[in-house]
């Protein structure tokens, strides 16, 4: 699991250069001195496709867009055992109009894009899918054992971009970026997004429950 913190390293990529408006930064503060970075995708009108490690237990989450913009978000669903929550925005929502990002499925050996943030600045890396898995790890506070559906890609993560998305090249997203190898160099795992849509299918099947239950912040 990637720790929380604000140093980041910029990417250099190859052409062409690719801008992803509904890849969004998000900024989280109460857990900590300083504040928690990570990324997030939207997926859906407000909603927000991010890590649970990045913003459980926060009292606020601030998105900023590629162009600067920012917007007060709050959590609506949160899946501690798979690393995923959703955001919705809470302030200004008829002034965020960002194409939301289509769910795909990833497949073994395809090329795919990394998106994620350098301090405010967006960056797209090349990444390459290795596999589709199953990976026994455990939740969010490393209390419980659980299974996630993963992707393992070769792709350079660094701290702070926890929650960035796996994009094919069709412009899918396909997976969410939450651990990266601390021995071997550019091995990063992402949760699938078909984990991802039962968590939306449960927020959809209850409009009326928009606030999630409140968790704790991680170590």
């Amino acid at each position: 699991m990637l720790a929380a913190a604000t140093v980041f390293i910029y990417a250099q990529t190859s052409k062409p250069q690719r801008n992803f408006e509904s890849v969004v930064l998000i900024t989280s503060s109460g857990c900590r001195t300083a504040p928690t970075r990570s990324v997030g995708t939207v997926i859906d009108g407000q909603l927000i496709l991010t890590v649970a490690h990045g913003v459980a237990g926060q009292t606020s989450s601030q998105i900023t867009t590629i162009n600067g913009e920012t917007f007060e978000a709050k959590i609506v669903a949160i899946d501690t055992a798979q690393d995923l929550a959703l955001l919705k925005i809470s302030s200004k929502p008829s002034d965020l109009r960002l194409p939301p990002l289509v769910f795909g499925q990833a497949t073994a050996g395809e090329d795919a894009f990394f998106v994620a943030f350098n301090d405010q600045q967006q960056f797209v890396r090349k990444a390459k899918i290795q596999r589709r898995l199953k990976i026994n790890t455990e939740d969010i506070y490393l209390k419980e054992k659980t299974t996630r559906l993963g992707i393992e890609a070769e792709v350079k993560v660094e701290v702070g971009n926890s929650g960035g998305p796996l994009v094919n090249k069709n412009g899918e997203i396909i997976g969410v970026v939450w651990s990266t190898s601390r021995i071997t160099n550019n091995r990063t795992w992402a949760t699938r997004v078909e984990a991802a849509s039962a968590l939306v299918d449960s927020l959809n099947s209850n409009p009326d429950s928009r606030t999630a239950k409140p968790v704790a912040c991680t170590k």
